[in-house]
């Protein structure tokens, strides 16, 4: 009784292969039902059994490209690790998988990076699910006394800041000196760095943070 549905993802997958395809051929343009149903030799009809627009098929384009970050991110968040080295992880498994799908097929990923400007709302919410990510690590530090006197909030924008290069797949093309030694040097920066001068942190100064470009 399970084979249906397993067909089912089966010729979905097949619809999300053939978008994936047409974007490598066409560049940063959104493919079209009938392009989709053309490549995959089947009728508009029947892709709209799948996905009901357009928008819904570009959706789970989008999901599929997020998946394995999005796992990645869950099993460093539920492992076992100290906050530090959970940071650590949280963008070196992503960054090293980026950076991977960049050098494997330059002008895809670019491509990608076009159409997720072109569809910035859709790409939002898989931000807010990184920052929603980091800010449990963040909080598991401090609950450890990392950081004392300050928030998470008071947190988010220098982490951000600071490891942009690593977190930001549109600045991979920029920064060739983000490398897995240099973030662990950043992640070592912030984690002394702020716990050793929270008494001289903006909330409690006034003093702007000071952050090397």
């Amino acid at each position: 009784m399970a084979r249906p549905h397993t067909d089912h993802q089966a010729t979905a997958e097949q619809l999300l292969e053939a978008a994936e395809q047409l974007i490598r051929e066409r560049g940063p343009v959104t493919p079209t039902i009938t392009d989709i149903a053309n490549a995959c030799g089947m009728s508009q009809s029947n892709v709209y059994r799948f996905f009901p627009n357009k928008e819904a098929l570009f959706e789970a384009s989008i999901e599929r490209w997020f998946k394995p970050f999005n796992e990645m991110m869950e099993e460093v968040v539920e492992s076992d690790l100290p906050p530090r080295e959970k940071l650590y992880q949280f963008f070196a498994r992503r960054f090293a998988e980026k950076r991977r799908r960049y050098e494997e097929d330059y002008d895809y990923f670019m491509a990608c990076m076009a159409l997720g400007e072109e569809h910035k709302d859709v790409i939002m919410s898989y931000v807010d699910l990184a920052d929603h990510y980091m800010a449990t690590i963040l909080a598991e530090a401090i609950s450890d006394g990392e950081f004392p006197g300050m928030t998470i909030d008071g947190l988010m924008s220098p982490v951000n800041l600071m490891l942009a290069p690593y977190c930001d797949p549109s600045l991979i093309p920029h920064y060739t000196s983000a490398n897995m030694d240099n973030l662990r040097i950043a992640i070592n920066t912030l984690f002394n760095g702020l716990s050793a001068q929270c008494a001289d942190a903006p909330e409690a100064s006034g003093t702007p943070l000071k952050l090397a470009s």
